[in-house]
């Protein structure tokens, strides 16, 4: 691994838990149909993306997945189940964040918008104290996989995108940051994170080599 400089981090699934289906039942019970056909019909459209970064507001989004879902709702039950997406910190992975912080500069990267950012500020804060600086993208105005997103990010930090660690749930999102140069994690559970912060913050000592005997 090339030395590790700093360390970047997604939140939605790295840090923060998520509860997808809490979303789909709230809109589900409020519009008289099955969770399961709207989560069949979500999908990360160009509203989406433009939601996440900053093109379009909430209450526009909300009718743009409205007409996507084939439901009809007040925007504060839209806003309900939006917001129902978060579930938490993972345990593990926070009570690391403060070593880390100390040891090396530490960020975070996430795909958000401002919904989702005021919510996650307001009841998980606490568990994102130890970050330098967290880019959303609904804010810089570009959003991962982007190739040229991390780079930009990268450029922010001051930091050679070979020398960042960067961990996240999404294999898409990866990608984008090898592409970017940039070294990548896959994480796919809790213990992934957790191994991969361990190994950056106490590196194995390497054991001399014993002269050959004669």
């Amino acid at each position: 691994m090339t030395t590790c400089r700093a360390l970047l981090f997604d939140l939605g699934g790295v840090v923060l838990r998520l509860r997808p289906r809490d979303c789909f039942e709230h809109w589900a019970m409020c519009a008289n149909v099955p969770a399961a056909q709207l989560a069949a019909r979500f999908g990360i459209d160009d509203a989406y993306k433009e939601h996440e970064t900053g093109a379009i507001g909430f209450a526009q989004y909300a009718q743009r997945l409205g007409a996507r879902l084939g439901i009809e709702l007040p925007e504060e039950e839209w806003r309900r189940g939006w917001n129902a997406l978060f579930a938490g910190c993972f345990e593990a992975v926070v009570e690391r964040l403060p070593n880390a912080a100390q040891a090396l500069p530490t960020y975070a990267f996430t795909n958000t918008n401002a919904e989702h950012q005021t919510a996650w500020q307001t009841h998980h804060g606490e568990c994102l104290g130890a970050f330098e600086k967290i880019y959303a993208s609904w804010q810089i105005g570009r959003r991962k996989p982007d190739r040229d997103a991390f780079l930009w990010v990268a450029g922010d930090m001051g930091v050679a995108p070979a020398n960042i660690l960067f961990l996240d749930d999404s294999a898409e999102n990866v990608d984008g940051a090898r592409a970017a140069g940039l070294q990548a994690v896959h994480v796919t559970s809790e213990d992934v994170t957790r191994r991969a912060m361990d190994a950056v913050l106490h590196p194995p000592l390497t054991t001399p080599r014993q002269p050959a005997s004669v």
